[in-house]
């Protein structure tokens, strides 16, 4: 009997707690209900009536005249004086291409427009040239240069070098090839040949298979022959040989 009772006093809560809120849901419902549906009505009527005043107002009264107001109009048509420092007016540079050429080069008068003028006026001739003609050759040394590790020594055939110690004799001169014959002094080659051939421009490096010593020849210049000739007259006439450069 108690668990009825209990159960029957729960479902009595629930029922009251129901139509209570049941309750209070319609008066809520009574009271926005109005305000959602009627809201944008309610604006719009607002609208209306405020501008309503404003569009009756606008209509000119009969009888009452509008005073002429005044204007005093400013002349812009003089420039004002331009400060000190102030950008008066300007100007924009006109285009250009670019890949044209502005500059055009001035070609120097030539003899031919010269000359037809003075033949024009009849005083005008022709310039004379000297007929003396003359070529100019590749100048030819009169003895042989030879540098030996970078220090060049002045030769004639039949002489030793370096100075500082004899090695090498120079054998014969070129100068239409541009080779001399130089030789072992006082020996031959390994391959027992008695000269070989240096050329300008062209260095020769010789070792030494006794002492290990290397040179590096290279041929300045070949001489032409006079100085040998000229020191074999002197030779021969019994004058001493000049000394060579």
């Amino acid at each position: 009997m108690a668990i009825a009772d209990e159960r029957a006093a729960r479902e009595r809560k629930q029922k009251i707690f129901v139509a209570v809120g049941g309750v209070v849901l319609l008066l809520l419902l009574a009271i926005q209900l109005p305000k959602l549906l009627g809201g944008s009505g309610t604006s719009e009527a607002t609208e209306t009536t405020a501008t309503s005043p404003d569009t009756v107002g606008a209509e000119p009264v009969p009888g009452i005249g509008a005073r002429p107001v005044s204007v005093v109009l400013v002349d812009t048509d003089r420039p004002l004086p331009a400060a000190r420092g102030k950008l008066t007016s300007f100007t924009v540079f006109s285009r250009k291409d670019p890949f044209v050429q502005q500059v055009k080069p001035q070609l120097p008068p030539t003899s031919l427009t010269a000359g037809a003028a003075g033949t024009k006026d009849g005083g005008g001739e022709k310039p004379k040239t000297d007929s003396t003609g003359f070529t100019v050759g590749t100048p030819v040394a009169s003895v042989t240069v030879i540098s030996v590790n970078g220090a060049r020594q002045a030769l004639l055939p039949g002489a030793a070098f370096p100075s500082s110690n004899p090695v090498f004799v120079l054998i014969a001169e070129q100068p239409k090839a541009k080779t001399v014959t130089i030789g072992i002094a006082g020996g031959v080659y390994e391959n027992g040949a008695k000269g070989t051939k240096l050329k300008v421009g062209k260095p020769l490096v010789l070792v030494n298979t006794t002492t290990g010593a290397s040179y590096r020849l290279v041929l300045v210049a070949v001489g032409d022959g006079s100085a040998a000739a000229a020191r074999a007259a002197d030779q021969s006439s019994g004058k001493p040989p000049a000394a060579t450069p």
